[in-house]
């Protein structure tokens, strides 16, 4: 299957690439950009099958079409290690009106508009081999949705400019979708407990959601920002024979983030929190009722400049709860990103993980767990 998607999405790539270079760019006004990530992997974390592993992560293709001034097109393809399905290699595929900058509708699938790093988590855009835990677990909010969505960004003052997200439609139930070549990225904090968890095998459903996102930015320098994500969700449980069971329940998030860009020096953070919880007709069945909080956050710096891009960041999440047993989880990462011309990124980077390993589950025993994970990546772009 793994193959075929491959395939699949090569093909695709020659065929855009050759089409788009067949006709007059100008005249069409046809973009195409896409990339090859391969990456080397290493880590002390138990209940790995291999603790070094080197292999391709990500294949992109990046298109956009405007047939006319304000009318434009986008498709995004990006193929991982893990992909298992067609639906997730098209991580965006809209079509978008410009009314004005203050106005713009968009009705297809498109990239959660609530967290900056979601909105550039492909390779050539970050510094980092590995995105924030908050955003990578896909949990407090999905990486896409499908529907409409509704923005702009206007100037009210000098120096001064409001900007929203607001978006409604569907998305696709996959968390901890791991991702790398040794499996353990998104998935973190469960692995020192319960090695690798194969979502392919889980259950994947669409449900409604919608977003809100207000941002404000002074000066082109400083971004603060308020976002909300409210959606219905599912719960999951076991029967005595160790088979997943899934009953409806509802789902919010909301989180904040900052941004500070003062020449070469970048500072980003984030904190999110949220709560899902099971519906009366679950309680029903289930003959209780199910709720569980989490929180995730992050704060990095990083040294922006031509070629070189060092950094360092500090995260956190904690959105697993086993037998009532959480599974809190930070990192502390350092890394640099080296750029000797435009399409090829170097990046190292190296983290300390700080969780816990479940030693008893019946029994709601665990205690602290530590592990060392490094990457290397090359980024070959276009």
């Amino acid at each position: 299957m793994k193959t075929r998607i491959l395939l699949l999405t090569l093909g695709s790539v020659l065929f855009l690439w050759l089409n788009s270079k067949a006709q007059d760019e100008t005249e069409r006004n046809v973009h195409v950009t896409g990339y090859i990530n391969a990456v080397g992997e290493y880590s002390d974390c138990i209940n790995l099958k291999k603790d070094w592993a080197v292999g391709l992560s990500e294949v992109g293709l990046l298109t956009s079409y405007k047939p006319v001034e304000d009318l434009e097109f986008k498709t995004t393809l990006v193929y991982t290690h893990y992909t298992f399905h067609v639906s997730q290699i098209f991580i965006e595929a809209f079509a978008q009106y410009n009314f004005r900058e203050e106005l713009k509708l968009g009705v297809g699938r498109f990239l959660t508009p609530l967290s900056p790093v979601n909105l550039y988590f492909y390779a050539p855009l970050n510094p980092s081999g590995v995105v924030p835990m908050l955003v990578s677990h896909h949990f407090l909010f999905p990486q896409t949705i499908s529907g409409i969505h509704l923005h702009g960004l206007a100037s009210l003052a000098k120096g001064f400019k409001l900007g929203y997200n607001f978006a409604l439609g569907t998305y696709p139930y996959i968390n901890h979708l791991e991702s790398g070549v040794l499996s353990i990225q998104a998935q973190e904090d469960s692995y020192p407990s319960f090695g690798y968890y194969d979502t392919e095998k889980d259950k994947i459903n669409k449900y409604m959601c919608g977003t809100a996102r207000v941002y404000v930015i002074f000066n082109n320098a400083f971004t603060i920002g308020a976002n909300y994500f409210k959606a219905d969700a599912q719960q999951v449980t076991q029967d005595s024979l160790g088979a997943f069971i899934y009953y409806p329940s509802t789902k919010y998030t909301y989180g904040f983030d900052a941004h500070l860009q003062v020449g070469d020096i970048k500072i980003n953070g984030e904190y999110w929190g949220g709560q899902q919880q099971t519906t009366p007709k679950t309680d029903a069945l289930l003959g209780e009722h199910i709720e569980n909080n989490y929180t995730g956050y992050y704060g990095e710096i990083i040294w922006d400049s031509e070629v070189y891009k060092p950094f360092i960041r500090y995260d956190f999440i904690e959105d697993v709860n086993v037998n009532k047993v959480g599974l809190p989880t930070a990192a502390a990462t350092v890394g640099i990103a080296i750029r000797p011309r435009f399409e090829t990124l170097l990046k190292l980077e190296y983290k300390r993980v700080m969780g816990r390993q479940i030693t008893n589950i019946g029994n709601r025993e665990w205690k602290d767990y530590n592990y060392n994970y490094a990457q290397v990546s090359l980024v070959v772009s276009f």
